[in-house]
């Protein structure tokens, strides 16, 4: 008798010297986007994959938390129900695609790229809507940056917090929300690395009072409201590294 796709489908047995849930998710992943599977298609009930899987219902359980999390798949109740491949947005796919770089890296100078041409946006955005809580707060991340300028672990996280704080004004919720995903990345990506050896930018220099004073010009920018002078002050800090 023929045999469904379905049914014939097999799964790879799971390595138990790895976390189980994650090869679980995946295999999943990879097995819908290696048979090109539909939104809807249904994949199998939690028992099915629990025995073509060699894992517990614990485990299953775990590792479909996860993969409805990242918009995978949908789980229904019911007869007929089980997990079926889901019906992602742009949005999620997107999401998707920045956790996939973040369990198989990237090189912390590509992020830096796409950080800089975002810089421009995320300051329009700034300018245009802080308030005078958003400007406080920027004048004390800003003195804490320039007490420990010189500080070549400390000063580089101030950096850090200093862009991610100018990016939360923005109310452009996937610039802000891929913005500081991408900061986030670089400061995981260089936690304990110092100046020239966490960010090999050509021309980046960590600690010199120009660099300061650029950033320092882009919180002035900002209090002014002055679009022309966050435009420049961003073209500066872009020509000379972060």
């Amino acid at each position: 008798m023929a045999t469904t796709q379905e049914e014939a489908r097999t799964f790879q047995r799971v390595a138990p010297a790895q976390s189980v849930a994650d090869r679980v998710v995946t295999e999943v992943e990879a097995m819908i986007k290696s048979e090109g599977l539909t939104p809807g298609h249904r994949i199998g009930t939690r028992q099915e994959l629990c025995e073509q899987f060699g894992v517990a219902p614990a485990t299953l359980g775990e590792a479909l938390r996860v993969l409805r999390a990242r918009g995978s798949v949908d789980l229904r109740p019911g007869p007929g129900g089980g997990i079926f491949v889901a019906d992602q947005s742009p949005l999620i796919r997107l999401a998707h695609s920045v956790l996939r770089l973040r369990q198989t890296g990237a090189p912390v100078n590509d992020v830096i790229k796409v950080l800089d041409a975002l810089d421009e946006a995320v300051m329009h955005d700034a300018v245009l809507h802080r308030t005078e809580a958003d400007i406080a707060e920027l004048d004390t991340v800003m003195a804490e940056l320039t007490e420990h300028w010189h500080d070549p672990i400390e000063g580089l996280h101030g950096n850090w917090r200093l862009h991610r704080r100018i990016a939360e004004i923005s109310p452009n919720a996937v610039l802000r929300t891929f913005y500081l995903n991408l900061v986030d990345y670089i400061e995981g990506e260089t936690a304990g690395a110092a100046g020239d050896e966490a960010l090999a930018v050509p021309g980046f220099r960590q600690d010199t009072d120009e660099r300061l004073h650029i950033h320092t010009a882009l919180i002035e920018a900002i209090r002014s409201g002055d679009i022309e002078a966050g435009r420049k002050a961003v073209l500066d800090h872009r020509t000379l590294g972060r």
